[in-house]
């Protein structure tokens, strides 16, 4: 039997990812997001409803009209926009190129001047010359990227002075993996991961003397679309497709998938989700 208690969990993050950047069914959250006119797809499904999608998250986080809050990994502003309208301040981080046209064409749309962007990734941010320490909350949306997980965790915990919030994958897999496992093969000529997964992100806190809280919800993703093309050309791009087999098998599964509402093509996925967070 295996002891936990000796595994290095974040060498067990670093393993993962090293090994899924060799599989051609594996791309990284900034090559996916490099291009704008997919963000902008993203941006504005998120925008739906004056981003009713966001604020479960945004009510699951102590925050007042006085909090500054720092958001590792900002994207379009999906949370940093919506939390700039009820804080003091907001300071965002977003790398990616694509993602950051979104975020600041949202900001100006919105009227905002209370979010400060950094545009970098977490782990090249200086606390002292990148940063205005300490935030009453920092958190991570589906944004823990970070090749040095131990690292990026321990940096949000030194600039937090109240709350820190990790927003991730309750079972440690991408909704990739959970939606399209049974056609994973198909795809990839390789069986869908299989097995339960432990969650690394909680082991890890535990493992460097942080013990957090941990909340698990099934949630729905909705994604919408003009037209049925669209849809195959967004997931294409998210499962890294190459070959026309690929994309007939996608399209196959698509077809079964996807429901049209009030004129929209909609794909719905589900997942298990995890709050994760710890007091100061």
């Amino acid at each position: 039997m295996i002891d936990v208690n000796q595994i290095d969990w974040n060498e067990a993050w670093k393993k993962p990812h090293g090994e899924e950047e060799k599989k051609s069914g594996f791309i990284s959250c900034g090559r996916r997001w490099t291009d704008p006119e997919r963000c902008r797809r993203f941006s504005d499904a998120m925008k739906e409803d004056n981003w009713a999608g966001s604020y479960s998250r945004i009510q699951a986080m102590d925050i007042t009209p006085t909090s500054r809050i720092l958001d590792v990994g900002a994207g379009p502003g999906s949370l940093a926009i919506p939390l700039a309208k009820k804080v003091a301040h907001v300071t965002a981080v977003e790398p990616s190129g694509g993602m950051l046209t979104c975020l600041k064409e949202n900001i100006a749309e919105a009227g905002i001047e209370n979010i400060t962007i950094v545009p970098k990734k977490w782990e090249d941010v200086d606390i002292r010359s990148d940063l205005n320490p300490p935030y009453d909350i920092v958190f991570a949306s589906y944004s823990l990227g970070f090749p040095d997980l131990k690292e990026g965790l321990l940096k949000m915990d030194a600039v937090s002075s109240k709350y820190v919030y990790i927003f991730w994958f309750a079972d440690m897999r991408s909704p990739w993996q959970r939606n399209y496992r049974e056609i994973w093969k198909d795809l990839y000529g390789v069986p869908a991961p299989s097995g339960t997964k432990v969650n690394i992100v909680f082991n890890l806190l535990n493992q460097i003397g942080i013990f957090a809280n941990v909340e698990v919800t099934k949630e729905e993703s909705v994604h919408k679309y003009s037209t049925f093309d669209e849809a195959v050309f967004d997931q294409k791009v998210g499962l890294n497709l190459e070959t026309e087999k690929q994309e007939k098998v996608l399209r196959k599964f698509l077809d079964k998938k996807i429901k049209i509402e009030n004129g929209k093509f909609v794909h719905r996925e589900i997942s298990l989700r995890a709050k994760i967070w710890w007091e100061k």
